[in-house]
């Protein structure tokens, strides 16, 4: 779509890797952001079961099943520490991601680019397995 707006950026091979680079870094965000309440959320129940199996174990010398599942761990960190409780973390997660997916599109274009591979090539690839596969009785 980038290439569709601005032509002239897939002209260069510089300008090309920076598309690379720059959406690979807004994927890993968006990722991150749009994944890290339930990772928020995981992490919050499975340390809560983990203190309440520390505290039956030690109290009672045996553990139980422990009440409190994703829906009441999320019910309860939004009533107790309000709704960005879900996001904390977030920016670090931003940058983390956000680094090792543009590293991979930056690697992946590079190495498109150092083999001569075009889209055109990988498009022939692609229908060359979905014919051969299926005859194969592979699928």
């Amino acid at each position: 779509a980038i290439y569709h707006l601005w032509p002239v950026l897939h002209d260069a091979t510089w300008t090309s890797l920076s598309v690379s680079l720059v959406a690979g870094g807004l994927s890993g965000c968006v990722s991150s952001v749009v994944s890290q309440p339930a990772d928020s959320i995981l992490t919050y129940v499975a340390a809560q079961n983990n203190n309440e199996a520390t505290a039956m174990s030690t109290s009672s010398g045996s553990t139980a099943t422990m009440g409190g599942g994703l829906i009441e761990g999320c019910r309860t960190m939004i009533r107790e520490e309000g709704v960005g409780s879900l996001f904390r973390g977030v920016g670090s997660r931003c940058v983390w991601a956000g680094s090792i997916i543009a590293g991979q599109f930056l690697l992946y274009d590079i190495f498109r680019n150092f083999f001569h591979v075009s889209g055109d090539d990988l498009s022939q690839i692609y229908q060359l397995a979905i014919t051969t596969v299926p005859s194969q009785g592979i699928v």
